[in-house]
Order: C-alpha cells, then structure tokens, then sequence
C-alpha cells in the first residue's frame, strides 16, 4: 500500500512539474523570413547587392511583401545601377506605404536620374488634394477609422433615442450626423486607397531604351523612345505588346518586356 502511494504521489508531481513547463512562455524562435531578412540586410550592408537582392527575392518567394522589403530591394537594385528596378520597387513600396516619406524621396531622387524629362498633364487641384488626404493612411488604417466613427454614429444613435434630456438627444443626434459623414467619407477614401492598391495599370520601363510604336508590330512607325526608369500606364495589351500613355498624355504601344508593372 505504501509503495502504491509513493507511485502515485510521484506520478503526482510529475504531472504538476509537466503542466507547469507547458504554461511557461514559449522561447520565440526566428521565423525563416527573419533569419533572411537579417541576412539580407547584412549583405547590402557590406555591399554586396546582388547576394542581397537574391535573399529580398527568397523572401518574396516564400510570401512575403511588405513596404520594408520592397525598399530595401529598390535600394539595393538603385546600388547596383539598375534604375528601372529601383523605382519599380520604390513604386511598389509607395503602394503599401503611401505615406512614408523615405520611400516617397528615395523615388523622387531616383526619377532624378531619368533620362525622359516628361511634362506632367496638371491635375485638378482638387483631386490632387483629396488624393494626398487620402495618402495620409493606408486602406487598412482607413477602414479601423471607420470602424470606429461607425460605433460612435450607434453610440450617438441611441443617446439620441434613449437620452432623458432634450438636450442630451439634441447633442446625440448632432454627434450621430457628424461621425455618420465621417464614416462615409473614411470607407471612400480606404476604398480609394484599396484600389490603388489592387490597381496594376501602372508600369516602369526597365530596358535601357525602348521604342514606342504606333501599332502592336515591330514594323510599324516609331512614335518616340523611352528610356530606363521611366513610369507610364499601361492601357490595353495585345500579345507581346502594351498599349501605354506617359505623363504628358502622348500613347503608344511598346514591347511587354521592356516594362514591370507595378503589381
């Protein structure tokens, strides 16, 4: 009998010493995308670019994207003197960081080594203006905002209905009204955001130089020559050909491999 209890009183602790290891905290062990992302960075830091996009491009394979990557990649590919990948990826960056301001000067001293001095078409001041409020957060960030000026619009709601004081419900409709704009005007700027992010109708030219026709065919009249680094829109494909518009409004189609697009 006392061999018995002493088996169990064993087994007791045993079972109290298992539980107590499997509620310690877990060691974080560093996923496969962080031993690279650090390895790459390590290479660009020593300078060797091409062994540090090879590591960036693992990580894309594995599914990772993030702004971060897609900078560091521009930079590396910018080092390495290949300045129509540098603004490809800066632009890609841009995409899922509208608002940082390193990705926004990297691109801008990027494009300042373009050999095409394109005038831009002027936009309506307006669209400009609502397109950079709309650049102040990501689509994500807008629709969290929303979220919230959404339950303060039901919050406001039912101090309105149930508030015992005329000017209590007064003050909750008032409040309801203004959270219920900013609601709408929240979803329409991450809906904008959302498309331009899911939007793939903007390109780079990576080809050192690259003749833009007046038809899909290599035969037919060129119209005028892009060089590397140059960011067009591309608006109809047809075979190995896009058709494309740069910033002064000119179109033309050009060959698919001479440009990326920004997806």
């Amino acid at each position: 009998m006392k061999t018995t209890n002493k088996i169990f009183k064993r087994a007791t602790l045993m079972l109290a010493a298992l539980l107590m290891v499997a509620q310690l905290p877990a060691v974080a062990q560093p996923t496969s995308a962080e031993t690279l992302w650090e390895r790459g960075n390590t290479l660009y830091a020593a300078g060797d670019y091409n062994g540090a996009l090879a590591v960036y491009d693992s990580i894309q394979k594995e599914g990772w994207a993030s702004a971060k990557l897609f900078y560091n990649m521009g930079n590396a590919y910018f080092k390495g003197g290949q300045l129509g990948e540098a603004i490809l990826h800066y632009h890609k960056a841009q995409k899922l960081a509208p608002a940082d301001d390193d990705v926004a000067y990297n691109l801008a001293y990027a494009n300042s080594f373009v050999k095409d001095k394109i005038e831009v078409v002027p936009e309506f001041f307006l669209k400009v203006w609502l397109s950079k409020v709309g650049n102040l957060m990501s689509s994500n960030a807008w629709a969290v905002c929303s979220l919230v000026a959404l339950a303060l619009t039901l919050i406001a709601g039912l101090v309105y209905v149930l508030g015992a004081k005329r000017s209590v419900r007064k003050g909750g409709f008032v409040v309801g009204i203004v959270c219920g704009v900013l609601t709408l005007v929240m979803v329409a700027f991450g809906g904008a955001e959302r498309r331009d992010v899911l939007d793939c109708s903007e390109a780079v030219v990576v080809s050192s130089a690259a003749a833009v026709k007046s038809s899909p065919d290599r035969t037919s009249k060129d119209i005028f020559i892009l060089h590397e680094g140059t960011t067009v829109k591309v608006l109809d494909t047809f075979g190995a050909w896009n058709e494309i518009r740069i910033a002064d409004g000119n179109e033309g189609w050009i060959a698919s491999s001479a440009i990326r697009v920004v997806d």
